[in-house]
């Protein structure tokens, strides 16, 4: 019998905090998410073609519980969009940036990948968190290995 291995894809999120004016990077980290039911549910959706069920944005919140597969949402979150999508070997990047003029004021400790349609695919929550102010921007690469 065959084993199907679809709910063993592995995600990973790579962010650059870096200063605002100065563009150096200030922090770095790499860390493995769980993508969440509902991700599974839109990726098969998106082998059939339905529209919603692509990744388009990021979200950052505030919640610092544990991740969970039955997870459905960022708390307080602030979307912003993915600027552009690579292919590496068996893998999609979804890269995005978080701008010196958003967020500003949270504590960013959960971390999304969030569907056109709404759904959250993939969720991290970080035991480090990130008080956002207009003197960082962040850069992100969120891969999904195949």
């Amino acid at each position: 019998m065959m084993q199907d291995s679809f709910k063993k894809w592995k995600g990973e999120l790579h962010v650059l905090i870096t200063n605002s004016a100065t563009h150096e990077i200030i922090n770095e980290f790499k860390q493995r998410n769980l993508i969440v039911n509902t991700g599974y549910t839109a990726a098969a959706q998106s082998f059939a073609g339905v529209s919603g069920a692509a990744i388009v944005n990021v979200q950052v919140g505030t919640s610092t519980t544990t991740t969970a597969p039955t997870d459905m949402a960022i708390t307080n979150a602030v979307q912003v969009p993915v600027v552009s999508v690579e292919y590496p070997d068996f893998a999609v990047r979804f890269n995005f940036q978080i701008n010196a003029n958003q967020a500003n004021g949270m504590s960013i400790a959960e971390w999304g990948l969030i569907t056109a349609d709404g759904r959250l695919f993939s969720r991290l929550v970080r035991d480090e968190i990130i008080a956002k102010t207009d003197a960082i921007e962040i850069l992100g690469a969120w891969t999904i290995n195949l």
